[in-house]
């Protein structure tokens, strides 16, 4: 495969085979050393005029993906972002061939010889490659000495040299972008040019063994949660079927697409789960998988996995109740779990809603307590109290006497 520097390879290669053609018939007497010769340079930059000098000029106008090659390879990156392999970036050059000269017949001559050597050298040799790169070392300039170490004639496609016909219009958008004058003109594509990293990557092990599984579709299905309300901490119990495989040990729970946790009991069409510590109060979502250990192996793979089941995990209030507030003070409460930064949290007194004030960016992404501002008109009394996080409320019981619990005494 070549590396990056085979683009200016293939131009140094046209040039040479153009220059080697002069000594055997090629118009030596015009391209002769007052003469710039074969040149390879943008054509807004050759001086034309009637001073301009006789001279062919190769520009790469345009380079485009090789439609065969271009998917070679791929894909080369895994999802995980570590590399798979080297693709080719495959590529064909176009290129303009125009010749100049002041004096009648210049260009003619000119353009017709360089049609002439590229007609009778379609295919380029390996070994001309080589021979023009090598000729390249003789020449100072860093540009040349890059070029010259290429691994252009290493690559295993051959290069080709294929005439490529140009609309008139084609031509004239072409020349105008030069800005410069027309000189007669014709158009090569050379394919292909395959370029390729060397960079090292990892290649998987072949397969060695093969293990089959066959098995039912029956994924789990989560029909109820009991409580749908809970505390954090609490054992909910879900009920449904296909909960149980070959082992009990490949049936866990996940909460908010988390890593699975192990059941503390389990049986075909139920089992219990603690809710783990980690979870924010408000609409959470539960998923129970099912993994597969294939024969010969002891790494569970994933399998089955239930639908999305909904329920509430609601905050707790903590300390003793009845709490105490000043009016035009702020109250803080202590809640658990704790509170996330972004989460919506609003305190209710009685029937009347207090929400929070806006936490800053910059603290802490959880906290246990929160402050809210108690209004200085609130009427002075014992209040119910309740804590809402993100639409989940804190819960309120009620005693012999009818009283609800947690209270609130708002004093002047």
């Amino acid at each position: 495969m070549s590396d990056y520097l085979a683009v200016g390879g293939v131009t140094a290669v046209l040039c040479s085979l153009l220059n080697t053609a002069l000594t055997s018939g090629g118009p030596s007497s015009l391209l002769g050393s007052s003469s710039p010769g074969v040149t390879a340079v943008s054509p807004d930059l050759i001086k034309t005029g009637p001073d301009e000098q006789p001279q062919l000029n190769l520009f790469m106008y345009y380079a485009s993906l090789n439609p065969a090659l271009r998917n070679v390879g791929m894909p080369s990156v895994s999802a995980q972002g570590g590399k798979l392999s080297n693709p080719p970036l495959a590529i064909n050059l176009h290129y303009l061939v125009s010749a100049y000269g002041a004096h009648q017949f210049d260009s003619e001559i000119l353009l017709g010889w360089a049609m002439q050597v590229f007609h009778d050298n379609p295919v380029v040799p390996r070994a001309t490659m080589q021979s023009a790169l090598t000729d390249l070392l003789a020449h100072v300039s860093p540009e040349t000495q890059l070029v010259s170490g290429s691994t252009l004639p290493d690559q295993l496609e051959h290069i080709r040299i294929t005439p490529e016909a140009l609309t008139t219009e084609e031509i004239y958008r072409l020349w105008t972008a030069f800005q410069t004058s027309y000189r007669p003109t014709t158009s090569y594509q050379v394919s292909v040019v395959v370029i390729q990293d060397t960079q090292s990557y990892k290649s998987n092990l072949p397969v060695q063994k093969r293990a089959l599984v066959a098995l039912p579709l029956q994924a789990p299905i989560v029909e109820t949660i009991t409580p749908v309300k809970a505390i954090a901490g609490q054992v909910i119990t879900l009920t449904g079927s296909n909960f149980l495989g070959d082992s009990p040990a490949d049936t866990t729970v996940s909460f908010d697409q988390g890593a699975g946790i192990s059941p503390n009991t389990l049986t075909g069409n139920s089992l219990t789960v603690t809710l783990p510590a980690s979870l924010q109060a408000g609409t959470r979502t539960l998923r129970v998988l099912r993994s597969v250990t294939y024969p010969g192996s002891t790494t569970p793979h994933p399998g089955f996995s239930s639908s999305a089941a909904v329920f509430q995990l609601i905050p707790a209030i903590q300390g003793s109740s009845p709490f105490t507030a000043t009016r035009g003070a702020d109250f803080t409460v202590t809640i658990s779990p704790p509170v996330g930064s972004a989460q919506q949290a609003v305190l209710y007194v009685g029937d009347d809603a207090i929400p929070i004030q806006e936490r800053s960016a910059t603290g802490p992404a959880t906290s246990t307590t929160l402050k809210f501002p108690i209004p200085s008109t609130f009427a002075a009394g014992l209040y119910p109290l309740r804590v809402e996080i993100d639409g989940a409320q804190s819960a309120l019981t009620a005693d012999s006497s009818g009283k609800f619990h947690p209270q609130l005494q708002v004093n002047v």
